[in-house]
């Protein structure tokens, strides 16, 4: 993402050149700037009005002091600008470490702007943040942000990518890595970043991460339960949105695939297919970041918490309520023999009836072809005792 959080100016400051009155004729005009270069885009980079370089994060400085060597006009061949690295060398450092560093891919200028530069505090206002989107989008329009998006009206890119030492996200190193992201969204998360910390999804991290040489990596085809496992990267939606509601389901079940499959064939699953977003889903019995096993006291479905979770939506709820197993599997004899035998009695039944009555139905149907054939009123052969 841009790199646009740090803009310092630099400590050492020069002393104001006294090119400025000077360089105002020329490049405060866009029309003259436009009889002088082939293309109103080439006549636009050189613009620089006075009033927007004093209103920049380098108000203190003049146009000499980055443009050395451009006292006397015609310019001829002009030299290259002082690099920024002259006065920001920790922040060119962090970039040059960076993703945007190869092959220049983005530079100073193109997050920064080249004249208008914003403060570190400017880019923290809704104007500024709109700026680093707006800068950061013109290469990354894949990774916009929805409209509806949570963080869009209070984060910039900057907020979740290290402004220069910019990363890909599968790097360890990098702020969005799944090892990193409970301690960069935690920055504005706190509390929920402490409780996946110590909950069953932030131990499992690490070591789907680094799985032991010994075994294959479980979860290779899936991310590892990070922030953005359940709540995406860019795409975040806020969790009283309803798209959020119904795609939690989906993103547990990419894991926990057989009780995905037994909570479809419950009561719960079944109105959740059918588009119920009030049903209890996953989210509601197991909890969002403070998630345990059932064996353990914390556990919103362990025994001593099990009816407090039910009674959240069932106030009404008894002890014999709770008993209730929604990931029963039955096709498992040994582990749910009540639920194994009630399914397939009552399947067998229910085939048995359909097999019984489908069979008096073909027959009687062919009985009355034979009469429709030999002219007899339907039934009529009966009812005379042919």
């Amino acid at each position: 993402m841009a790199a646009l959080l740090t803009v310092v100016p630099c400590l050492p400051v020069m002393a104001k050149a006294q090119s400025t009155p000077g360089c105002e004729p020329c490049h405060g005009e866009i029309e003259f700037l436009r009889q002088h270069v082939s293309t109103l885009e080439e006549a636009q980079a050189l613009l620089a009005p006075a009033g927007v370089l004093a209103a920049s994060a380098h108000g203190e400085l003049g146009c000499a002091d980055c443009h050395v060597g451009l006292r006397r006009y015609p310019h001829g061949d002009a030299p290259p600008p002082t690099p920024c690295a002259a006065c920001h060398e920790e922040s060119r450092g962090r970039w040059a470490v960076g993703l945007h560093a190869l092959d220049e891919a983005a530079a100073c200028a193109d997050c920064h702007g080249v004249h208008d530069v914003l403060t570190r505090d400017e880019l923290g206002t809704p104007e500024g943040m709109r700026h680093v989107r707006q800068a950061c989008r013109s290469c990354h329009f894949e990774a916009s942000a929805a409209a509806a998006e949570p963080h869009r009206g209070s984060i910039s890119c900057v907020g979740c990518h290290d402004a220069h030492a910019t990363l890909a996200s599968d790097d360890e190193e990098a702020r969005t890595h799944v090892l990193n992201q409970a301690e960069t969204c935690g920055a504005c998360h706190q509390d929920a970043s402490i409780s996946w910390r110590s909950d069953a999804h932030g131990g499992a991290v690490p070591r789907l991460v680094h799985p032991a040489e010994e075994r294959p990596r479980e979860a290779a085809r899936v991310e590892p339960p990070a922030c953005s496992a359940c709540h995406g990267a860019h795409g975040i939606l806020a969790r009283s949105d309803t798209l959020f509601v119904e795609s939690m389901v989906l993103r547990c079940s990419e894991c926990h695939e057989p009780y995905a499959e037994s909570f479809a064939d419950s009561y719960h699953g079944q109105a959740h297919g059918l588009g119920s977003v009030t049903v209890a889903s996953c989210q509601d019995c197991h909890g969002s970041h403070g998630i345990y096993a059932e064996a353990d006291a914390r556990s919103m479905v362990g025994e001593a918490r099990l009816l407090e979770t039910c009674q959240s939506c069932h106030p009404d709820a008894t002890a014999g309520f709770a008993l209730f197993q929604p990931h029963a599997d039955h096709n498992d004899r040994e582990k749910y023999p009540y639920v194994y035998w009630s399914y397939h009695l009552m399947t067998a039944l229910l085939i048995g009836v359909f097999t019984v009555f489908g069979a008096h139905t073909f027959f009687w149907l062919v009985r009355l072809g034979f009469d429709a054939l030999r002219g007899n009123p339907q039934g009529a052969g009966h009812d005379a005792g042919d």
